[in-house]
């Protein structure tokens, strides 16, 4: 996405995955990231208007277009990728929760349900060492040695990672949908549709996102979000970009993620080496470090 979409976007606070800023508002004000013709068309949770129904048609239609149900049994997804922070402002790189500015992992999840990653660091100085969630518990494995940990802020940080690589998956289970417009930036069209939980308007609960889907491949590209888990006034972008199809499934390579969905506005970056389903060396143990 280029420079032109600033003119299209204020925006008073930024937050990745965990990792957040704060521009002149606080974080404990609940910010409301509705579309202006969401808040004037006032509630929806009917499921049967025009705008509902689009919105979801427009979702399902991304969901196919991704594969993420042609592979049956689905169970464990294993993902390579560089998380490079090297692209944000020095005040903030002190936001990195990896050891390297360019973290190297291997990344092993459950399909489909949340909280419960193992993480193997690849470089630098904690090559080798285990970071994870179990059941959306940390731990860390050194020297082959588990230890809880008391960081919370690993939680959203691994489980935020899990989610927006199945993110296609996901958005077919978001109850509250409704169509917000066509919107023409850089020659593509994109359909915008506004998710949420619980009710239309913000709640402190449960987050809202904007999804710009391509209206000629019906990907993904571009989501703005909230964080509650994280701070009420919380939000950001992530740009999905590089697409490549593995076993029917079509999935971003590169995550860009910051306070703008252009690369001013990058802070960090995942670029992905590789993305494996069902992989045969990943045992369920090795996920369930904690036991059932």
């Amino acid at each position: 996405m280029k420079t032109t979409l600033i003119e299209k976007i204020v925006i008073a606070t930024f937050v990745i995955f965990g990792q957040l800023a704060c521009f002149g508002q606080s974080m404990d004000v609940l910010v409301d990231i509705r579309p202006d013709i969401i808040k004037k068309e006032g509630s929806f949770e009917t499921g049967f208007s025009i705008r509902e129904e689009r919105g979801e048609k427009i979702l399902d239609q991304c969901y196919q277009a991704h594969g993420w149900g042609k592979i049956e049994n689905l169970k464990t997804l294993s993902a390579i990728y560089y998380d490079d922070w090297s692209s944000a402002p020095e005040s903030l790189k002190a936001f990195n929760n990896w050891p390297n500015e360019n973290q190297k992992v291997r990344h092993d999840f459950y399909a489909f349900k949340l909280g419960f990653s193992k993480v193997q660091l690849l470089n630098g100085p904690s090559k080798n060492e285990i970071w994870g969630v179990d059941n959306k518990v940390p731990y860390k494995k050194i020297n082959n040695r588990l230890k809880l940990i008391d960081d919370l802020n690993m939680i959203p940080t691994l489980v935020g990672k899990e989610y927006f690589m199945q993110l296609p998956y996901w958005i077919t289970k978001v109850p509250l949908v409704n169509y917000v417009k066509d919107t023409i930036v850089n020659t593509k069209t994109y359909h915008l549709v506004y998710g949420t939980w619980k009710s239309p308007k913000a709640n402190k609960d449960f987050d809202q996102y904007v999804y710009w889907i391509n209206s000629k491949t019906k990907f993904l590209e571009v989501v703005q979000y909230t964080v509650r888990a994280v701070a009420p006034g919380a939000y950001g972008f992530v740009v999905f970009d590089d697409f490549k199809t593995r076993e029917g499934i079509t999935i971003p390579f590169i995550h860009r993620l910051g306070y703008l969905p252009t690369r001013e506005g990058i802070i960090h970056e995942m670029k992905f080496n590789s993305f494996e389903f069902n992989p045969k060396d990943v045992k369920d143990n090795e996920i369930r470090v904690l036991g059932n």
